[in-house]
């Protein structure tokens, strides 16, 4: 079975937004791009990705409802996030877990680094609806 490789990219700055999905295309990645939460939620009605990139940084707190309202809500909360933020101005770690994220890396970062944390949550989440079947 094909494991899905779409991903929404929510990213406030439109250069890096764009430069992002093209990179993630690059690699294989059916990308969807979003500038805010509200974006995000209004493109999650269309179309469902396999997992978000969300940028935390707080210029703009709708992220962090965006993060919050994903994992509660009973078509996306099983969708996983990948948190992104730099150490300063940005959320820690530990705040983006306990938002709901299901991992978090460090900006700036490198492609294959990032390549490697989607691809561990997408495999992590097939073990998770697996093990959900078969139990």
């Amino acid at each position: 079975m094909s494991m899905s490789r779409k991903i929404l990219i929510v990213e406030a700055c439109g250069d890096l937004l764009d430069l992002l999905g093209e990179a993630l295309a690059l690699l294989g990645w059916e990308t969807i791009l979003a500038e805010s939460g509200r974006e995000a939620m209004n493109k999650l009605e269309d179309d469902l990705p396999s997992v978000v990139l969300l940028d935390m940084r707080m210029g703009e707190m709708d992220r962090v409802e965006l993060a919050a309202t994903l994992k509660t809500h009973p078509v996306y909360k099983n969708i996983p996030i990948l948190a992104a933020s730099g150490q300063s101005g940005g959320l820690t770690r530990e705040r983006c877990f306990a938002l709901g994220c299901d991992d978090f890396i460090s900006t700036p970062f490198a492609l294959p680094a990032l390549e490697t944390r989607l691809t561990n949550l997408l495999s992590a989440e097939r073990l998770k609806t697996i093990r959900a079947t078969v139990l």
